[in-house]
């Protein structure tokens, strides 16, 4: 019984991730890309790549809320918008 329980508290810290912004040169993180995340931080191996550029850790956000960042994305003068706009200067050499 404790198993179960231990197994239930486990998958209740790992949620899945998706990323809303640009898809990265290379296909080193494509639009869209799901990524397990636990306990809302991001996944070790990632970390190089969002210390170079922190909107793109911001746009990944809980498959739950896809919609609303897809949203958001496309309005301008929210977070999401400039954390998108940052992520494409980023590709194109600018951060």
């Amino acid at each position: 019984m404790a198993r179960e329980s231990s197994g239930k508290s486990q998958a209740a810290k790992t949620t899945r991730l998706i990323y809303c912004g640009p898809s990265l040169p290379g296909g080193v993180f494509p639009r869209h890309m799901i990524v397990k995340g636990e306990g809302g931080s991001v996944p070790p191996h990632l970390q190089d790549l969002f210390e170079k550029c922190p909107s793109i850790a911001a746009l990944l956000v809980p498959i739950s809320s896809l919609a609303v960042t897809e949203k958001a994305i496309m309005s301008k003068g929210t977070q999401e918008h400039y954390f998108y706009t940052e992520v494409q200067k980023y590709i194109k050499g600018g951060k």
